[in-house]
């Protein structure tokens, strides 16, 4: 009988044994990814700028898009200059070329026009940019050279308003591929009713014809603390940087991290860089991306080598 008992303590202390084992090495696995996690969130932080340089000076430099012209081999930058009624045009035989050549500017009727933002789609260039009025326009030109533009109607593309505001100041369009649904996105900043900011978003399937507005970021602000949204995708996640949430209308360039392209919140931040603004994400053809910068009253475009860091293959 004293034998047996033993037996069976000897075999429940192996089992007790084994127990603490599997415990510990489950134990140590969860320890591990928390600490893969960990590491994954510091290199998403780990954005960084290398040291800036000026493309061009010019009295008064804003918000702008820069674009690689393959049949004429050159970068192109439109931007909104002093007077807001007309967007500089230079190009670059280099995007990192200090001193751009100036061309003849871009204009809509002498009204006042803001933020232009151009892609290329198929054999034509789209412009999207901010006609000034009530409600604001979001307005659509084309060209097939970026020097020669028309607008394929007379019609903005949108002017919201809604119950709350007959203005709900539209600004700041950025059009971005989704591949993954088939579409493309329009970021805007706006006003969801007559006080509160917000990142707005409407989809289409043409470039022509928008979606009703949905919102993509909004932490219920009074002050028109977010403008100039541009968005790109890097492995699973999507980054939407922003300006001036903090000290309008200067302020940090800052970066929100997100799984959806259609939500990012304040809780998603995970870099700020202070003083920036309106900045353009650029990839330059050796694979190098930038950060571009307007410089306002400052006096010229600026530009900076950017690094993710963030384990991603380009």
């Amino acid at each position: 009988m004293i034998k047996k008992n033993r037996l069976k303590f000897s075999f429940l202390c192996g089992v007790i044994i084994l127990t603490v084992i599997a415990c510990g090495n489950s134990c140590k696995v969860v320890n591990k990814n928390k600490s893969e996690t960990t590491r994954e969130y510091k290199r998403a932080d780990n954005i960084e700028i290398g040291e800036q340089f000026t493309i061009y000076e010019m009295p008064y430099a804003y918000d702008h898009s820069i674009i690689y012209n393959a049949n004429d081999k050159k970068w192109h930058l439109y931007g909104i200059e002093l007077g807001n009624s007309t967007f500089i045009h230079l190009t670059a035989d280099s995007l990192t070329q200090r001193g751009w050549e100036k061309h003849k500017p871009f204009i809509y009727k002498n009204k006042e026009i803001w933020a232009p933002h151009i892609i290329k789609h198929d054999d034509t260039y789209y412009m999207f940019y901010t006609s000034i009025g009530v409600p604001r326009e979001i307005r659509l030109a084309t060209s097939k050279d970026l020097f020669e533009w028309k607008h394929y109607s007379e019609e903005p593309l949108f002017a919201w308003s809604n119950e709350d505001n007959n203005n709900l100041k539209n600004k700041d369009p950025m059009v971005f591929r989704d591949n993954i649904n088939d579409q493309w996105i329009m970021y805007v900043t706006m006003m969801k009713d007559d006080k509160h900011w917000v990142v707005g978003y409407t989809v289409s399937k043409d470039l022509l014809n928008w979606s009703e507005y949905e919102i993509c970021f909004d932490e219920n602000t009074e002050s028109p603390g977010v403008e100039s949204p541009f968005v790109v995708k890097r492995g699973d996640y999507y980054y939407l940087t922003l300006s001036a949430r903090n000290t309008w209308p200067h302020g940090a360039q800052e970066f929100f991290r997100s799984k959806s392209p259609f939500n990012w919140e304040v809780k998603d931040l995970v870099k700020s860089i202070d003083p920036w603004h309106a900045a353009e994400i650029v990839q330059d053809h050796d694979g190098q991306w930038y950060l571009s910068r307007s410089s306002g009253n400052e006096n010229n475009f600026r530009m900076a080598p950017l690094y993710w860091n963030d384990g991603v293959i380009e």
